[in-house]
């Protein structure tokens, strides 16, 4: 992503502003374009897909709320890792 800096009378501060996001990186005020919008119909291909990845999460949630299981997806992930994350890709590979 280019950063720009900005010169602007708000320094230090941070927000979205007029179409703009104003936020910081090392002391510095850089300003970008605000993101538009997510709420798009997803395409054929694309449906089943958010469907399958709404289905691991749920997966994931039954995981961490669990405290066994978590601990044996925490071993699993290793060190770096976590057992959300390690849950949510077993079950995209279809390995649950």
């Amino acid at each position: 992503m280019k950063m720009k800096k900005e010169k602007w009378v708000w320094q230090g501060g941070s927000g979205k502003l007029l179409g703009k996001v104003y936020y910081q990186r090392n002391g510095k005020t850089f300003k970008r374009k605000a993101p538009g919008s997510y709420n798009k119909i997803a395409t054929e291909k694309q449906a089943p897909t958010r469907m399958r990845f709404a289905d691991a999460i749920k997966f994931a949630k039954g995981i961490i709320a669990d405290p066994v299981l978590k601990a044996l997806y925490e071993q699993r992930a290793g060190e770096g890792g976590n057992a959300y994350t390690w849950a949510v890709s077993e079950y995209m590979r279809g390995n649950v």
